[in-house]
């Protein structure tokens, strides 16, 4: 009796040792005899037999101010059975190399004939495998690799919850910055719109800074962006000089003078501080150094800008009091 006891143990313990590890780190490494193990790919074999092959793989992509990198590793009961490291340039994408990864891994595994695992902890990487509709070239090789190859069956597995098998990958992803060789990949369309956006910008701000026309509102609003400054259309008028003031419908040639009633110039400055008809919004008349900080001030105190367009709407409803027109 005490024998066939001691024949079960043995069995059990030898299922255990050839079962894939999905134990977490701190299960794996529990006391004091514990040993890291070696990830330094310099002894791994480049031809893995079909009898050394485990059911599973494991994929990581990783990016760095260094640059982007991909990996797969396979790994045995003692270790890491075979790897592979990949660098790419800084501007590609952490999606790029986990994609890549998942490519290399499931190319490396097409040459056996049993079911196989590739793991990965990219769930963006699965989706886009998912999508029948993807036009990411890397995605649609991997599809065409799956249909040839259905024993060969990608899972996902969380991130950071320290199994100690992903850890490796990981941490061979990050070795891969300094020994990995490296891989060509086209950029990405993230990368090639931020570089159209930079240099639209760069343009639209040469422009703004050196052109002769809209000074005004540069004095305002000296630098470009893409965030709204948030005015209203009354508001613009008032900025721009572009509105019912006699001197931009004389520019239009919509009016043959640009004074307004007063035999004044029809400006914007002169509607808001000057005109009789519109002495109920008048503003305090600023010096000349001051003029501009006078400007930034109304533009950002709320009672001035509902000032601002009440006058603007009386401008426009009653145009005909302002503007001078001698035919």
């Amino acid at each position: 009796m005490a024998n066939k006891s001691n024949k079960t143990r043995q069995r059990s313990s030898k299922f255990k040792g050839n079962k894939c590890s999905k134990k977490k780190v701190s299960d794996v490494t529990n006391g004091k005899e514990k040993k890291d193990v070696e990830l330094s790919t310099s002894t791994l074999p480049t031809k893995i037999t079909e009898t050394q092959y485990p059911r599973h793989q494991y994929t990581d992509g990783y990016k760095t101010d260094e640059g982007t990198c991909s990996a797969y590793c396979i790994l045995g009961n003692y270790g890491i059975i075979a790897s592979r490291l990949g660098k790419h340039d800084h501007t590609n994408s952490v999606f790029q190399a986990e994609i890549l990864a998942i490519k290399i891994a499931i190319e490396a595994a097409s040459s056996l004939h049993r079911p196989i695992t590739l793991l990965t902890d990219s769930l963006s990487s699965l989706m886009a495998i998912l999508n029948p509709k993807s036009h990411h070239s890397i995605v649609r090789e991997i599809q065409t690799l799956l249909l040839s190859h259905k024993h060969i069956h990608l899972k996902w597995l969380k991130a950071h919850v320290f199994y100690y098998d992903n850890e490796c990958a990981d941490q061979l992803t990050k070795e891969a910055i300094t020994k990995g060789g490296l891989f060509f990949l086209p950029k990405p369309l993230s990368y090639l719109k931020a570089e159209i956006k930079s240099a639209a910008l760069s343009i639209w701000r040469d422009n703004w800074d050196n052109r002769e026309t809209g000074r005004s509102t540069h004095d305002i609003v000296p630098r470009v962006s893409n965030k709204p400054v948030g005015w209203n259309r009354e508001e613009l008028m008032i900025v721009t000089g572009h509105g019912p003031f006699p001197s931009c419908l004389h520019r239009f040639n919509l009016r043959t003078r640009d004074n307004c009633s007063r035999g004044e110039k029809g400006v914007p400055k002169h509607c808001t501080t000057k005109c009789r008809f519109t002495l109920s919004w008048h503003f305090q008349i600023p010096t000349v150094s001051f003029k501009l900080q006078w400007l930034k001030n109304i533009f950002t105190n709320y009672l001035s800008r509902t000032r601002l367009r009440l006058l603007m709407r009386f401008i426009c409803d009653e145009n005909n009091l302002i503007v001078e027109d001698i035919n």
